[in-house]
């Protein structure tokens, strides 16, 4: 399966800054295995794999193409985690076309999900979440996607490529709609009517920045937690915590609460695949934006070594159950609660088999109070939408 894989890749140096005192030895660097370095390969003894993608074709942001060797340098010479990863360092893709690559990354992409490796892709614009998109779907037919992001790139619902529009043709095609869209962190006065309909008319969903901000930052944790593959373009970071953009962007999470929801994105069982995209560069060589994203990626990894084997690993059954039942509706809604870390989910039933969701104690009380969550909703009405045959559902 890897035996080409070597003409697939650009091969990069391994070299990093030291952000901490004391031993190199406990540098994330000691963790990373470089492709190219190799002489033999046993994919399922990695737990993450890391694609750079240097290409912004599709995107008004060219330097993000620069952007996967700058985020390496910061991102090795932070410190290792106490219980260690095995993470392989592919390079960066080939492929001369944007079809090639995209072809290319689905593919890999889709072996390395078989070998239970998580890809990660840094760098290069979020048009890329189209060939990840596609490589999940090939996984697992229904999947669920979460993009954080200021806007909603979804310009028109026809053959666009561009990063300021892929998400219409993602939604329209066949193999990379997914089964639930979510757009985290987006700001209503960069959000058209017209895309605000075209999400509703999927039955998809959106948080808004302001309602993470007023709830608080772990408002994010369960639509992390619910999410197969999850696509961060990182200008959803206000310009005061990432200067280097294309566009000028006073308002936005801060750089440690985007740190904050990769932990989470990678605190889940349910992730399978993680995207980065969208870093401006500048041409000073003490530019910090490279850091930000390498934290970013630092706090997602750790996640990840601190994974529980929560569900999907774990059987739902084997939770604390709490059955909240509605008068006014005639309905039951069942609960599912994790005590050692308070974590909650919820089932919808369904004609054909019931889902289940992740949700917050929140989500419970509200339930509790006799209001149905708006969450459930949704995916209730997503559930018959999908049983009369709705191809969006």
């Amino acid at each position: 399966m890897t035996t080409d894989w070597e003409h697939f890749f650009y091969k990069v140096e391994n070299s990093s800054i030291l952000a901490f005192e004391g031993d190199e030895s406990h540098a994330l660097k000691n963790n990373v295995s470089f492709f190219h370095k190799l002489t033999g390969i046993d994919l399922p003894s990695y737990d993450i794999a890391v694609i750079g993608v240097c290409d912004a074709r599709n995107s008004y942001n060219k330097s993000c193409s620069k952007a996967p060797d700058q985020i390496r340098k910061s991102l090795y010479g932070l410190v290792n985690f106490p219980r260690n990863i095995n993470i392989l360092d592919l390079g960066n893709l080939k492929g001369k076309t944007i079809n090639d690559k995209y072809q290319l990354l689905e593919d890999i992409v889709y072996d390395l999900m078989g070998c239970n490796v998580m890809p990660v892709v840094i760098g290069g614009s979020q048009d890329y979440t189209l060939p990840l998109a596609r490589a999940v779907k090939r996984h697992k037919r229904f999947y669920r996607l979460a993009v954080v992001d200021s806007k909603v790139d979804w310009v028109r619902p026809d053959m666009d490529f561009s990063s300021t529009g892929y998400l219409g043709l993602l939604c329209e095609e066949d193999r990379s709609v997914p089964e639930d869209l979510s757009i985290v962190g987006c700001q209503k006065y960069y959000v058209s009517a017209n895309q605000f309909d075209q999400l509703r008319s999927h039955s998809f969903d959106f948080l808004r920045l302001g309602e993470i901000k007023q709830k608080g930052i772990k408002t994010v944790e369960p639509w992390m937690r619910d999410a197969d593959l999850i696509s961060f373009d990182i200008n959803a970071i206000r310009q005061s915590d990432l200067p280097v953009r294309f566009e000028s962007a006073p308002n936005g999470f801060f750089a440690d609460e985007a740190c904050q929801i990769a932990w989470y994105a990678g605190l889940s069982d349910q992730l399978k695949v993680f995207g980065l995209f969208e870093l401006g560069i500048g041409d000073q060589e003490d530019c910090f934006n490279p850091m930000v994203a390498a934290q970013v990626l630092w706090h997602l990894w750790e996640g990840y070594s601190s994974r529980c084997k929560d569900y999907p690993v774990k059987e739902i059954e084997d939770y604390r159950q709490y059955i909240v039942h509605l008068d006014e509706y005639g309905i039951d809604m069942k609960f599912y609660n994790n005590p050692d870390n308070d974590r909650w989910w919820v089932e919808v039933p369904g004609m054909d088999s019931n889902v289940i969701i992740a949700c917050d104690r929140n989500d419970f009380e509200l339930a509790s109070g006799r209001e149905i969550p708006d969450k459930w909703f949704r995916f209730l009405r997503k559930m018959n939408c999908k049983s009369m045959g709705n191809k969006y559902s």
